[in-house]
């Protein structure tokens, strides 16, 4: 017979709670690898059970961004966290292919492009300094949730097609 505390456990309602972005355990990870930290002020942590982590919106050189959330039925309640914040458009879940068992992922702004986890390419799409050409962070006001984020290129609000060239602002 199971103790009554992990019943307790087991029957409990998943619980998604978003958070201050720097109480998330990776926020200094990211935010020392963010080419534009203005992006930092929209961020927020995602408390999955007990573990917060960085959801960094779109903005700048960054065009989309993801969460591993483990079991769909918290991608679900990660997703519903998210909805209607600045900066976090075209939200969805999808299946991650890890080497090991199931895992789903929360994901943002346009589709990750099919490179290898380090490739300059994929390091760009996520906002991240390569040293391979993004520009300087842009020079006007930094986007904050006040404005509700409307100074975002049109390509961060609709998910392009990978075939159609478009303008990104980080080259």
């Amino acid at each position: 017979m199971a103790a009554p505390e992990q019943d307790d456990r087991a029957r409990s309602p998943l619980a998604i709670e978003v958070l201050p972005a720097r109480e998330a355990y990776d926020f200094e990870f990211v935010a020392a690898r963010l080419h534009d930290p203005n992006l930092l002020l929209d961020s927020v942590a995602v408390r999955i059970f007990r573990a917060p982590l960085l959801a960094v919106p779109v903005g700048g050189c960054r065009r989309g961004g993801r969460i591993d959330a483990g079991p769909v039925t918290v991608a679900l309640a990660v997703r519903t966290a998210l909805l209607g914040r600045p900066g976090f458009p075209l939200l969805r879940v999808s299946l991650s292919r890890p080497a090991y068992g199931e895992s789903w992922l929360v994901e943002w702004g346009e589709r990750a492009p099919d490179q290898p986890v380090g490739a300059p390419e994929r390091l760009r799409f996520f906002g991240y300094s390569t040293g391979f050409g993004c520009p300087e962070p842009p020079s006007h006001a930094p986007r904050t949730a006040a404005n509700g984020g409307n100074d975002l290129p049109l390509h961060q609000l609709v998910l392009v097609p990978r075939d159609e060239p478009v303008g990104r602002g980080c080259r």
